[in-house]
Formats: structure tokens, C-alpha cells, sequence
């Protein structure tokens, strides 16, 4: 009677199961992708609602938009909008502004947005960078604080979405049309 496995059944145990635990990791990989992508949607619908909802309320766009959009800034990026004199594309900066309008509305006890579901950084998220950015009320509450043991400031913070690729931090693409008076927040 023999007792044990032979080098040649451990040798297929090993290779079926590593079979498997390549198939459970593409399949994880993707989903965690697919999950990217929907929350960098979520993000950008939570964030266009609240803009439209500053606007009905208050008959302006939060951060003084209109005074800062000029002729110089029109149609800077995005091939769609080259040919339109009338339609932005606002600067990351402009959109920040706007955003901590938001913020102070809801600290004033106006909640134009469901702040929860928001994602920011202290660093900018521009093309070819990789900063990853945090939950908001990660970032406010300080529970994972910066290398300088510091929690981070609404003053420092940079609004968007994760990168799909990676999770990396991306500023929204914001694009404001004077025609119609509307606001488009989508991914980069």
C-alpha cells in the first residue's frame, strides 16, 4: 500500500491550481476597473447635480464662473469644442473654486451635494502624474493624514474622480456652454 503523492500529482495540483488563481486575478482585476469606471461616473453626476442645484437656487454658478470666463479661455482643450467660440472648458482651478462654493453652502447647512461620495487630493491630477487621492471624509476627518502627519484643508484640496487604470487622481473635465447657461462634469 502506498502512502503520499508522487512528484508528478503535485506537479499537476500546482499547475491546476495556479491555473485558477490566474483566472480569479483577471477576473478581479477587471472588476475592480469596472468599479473605477462607475464610481468616476457616479462622481461626475453627484457633481454636475450639485452645480445645478447651486444655480437654482442661488440664479448663478458657484464660483463666480461668469465673471471668469473670457474669450482667452474658450475652447482650449477637446476636439469637439475647437469649432464652438461659445463653449468652455473650464481650468481644474476654476472647478476647485466652485466646488468649495458647494462645500460652504453645505456647511451653512444647504447641502446641494451629498459630500460622502466625493474624491480629492492635495495634488492636482494632472496628465502623467500619479497621485492617489482620497475619500472626502477620509481626507476632512484626517484618519489617513499626509507624510507630514497633517489631515488636509478644504483650502488644499483638489476635486475629481479615480482613474480607472490605476485609481490615480484626475481633475473633472468641466464644460460650460454660454448659449443654453449649462454645465457638462465628465472624466478627462
Amino acid at each position: 500500500m502506498r502512502r503520499g503523492f508522487t512528484i508528478i500529482e503535485l506537479v499537476m495540483v500546482i499547475a491546476i491550481l495556479g491555473i485558477l488563481l490566474g483566472i480569479v486575478t483577471t477576473a478581479a482585476s477587471g472588476a475592480i476597473k469596472q468599479a473605477r469606471i462607475r464610481k468616476a461616473d457616479a462622481c461626475c453626476k453627484v457633481v454636475q447635480a450639485a452645480f445645478e442645484t447651486y444655480y437654482a437656487q442661488k440664479g448663478e454658478w458657484p464660483g463666480d464662473i461668469e465673471s471668469k470666463i473670457t474669450g482667452e479661455k474658450g475652447n482650449t482643450e477637446g476636439k469637439e469644442y475647437r469649432t464652438d467660440s461659445d463653449v468652455y472648458v473650464l481650468d481644474p482651478g476654476d472647478v476647485d473654486d466652485m466646488m468649495r462654493d458647494i462645500l460652504k453652502e453645505y456647511k451653512r447647512g444647504n447641502p446641494c451635494l451629498d459630500i460622502s461620495g466625493l474624491f480629492v487630493s492635495r495634488y492636482d491630477g494632472r496628465a502623467g502624474s500619479k497621485n492617489i487621492g482620497l475619500d472626502f471624509m477620509t481626507a476632512i476627518r484626517g484618519t489617513k493624514k499626509d507624510a507630514n502627519g497633517q489631515k488636509m484643508q478644504s483650502s488644499q484640496m483638489h476635486f475629481g474622480y479615480p482613474e480607472s487604470s490605476h485609481g490615480y487622481f484626475r481633475h473633472f473635465k468641466v464644460v460650460y456652454s454660454k448659449p443654453t447657461d449649462q454645465m457638462k462634469v465628465s472624466t478627462q
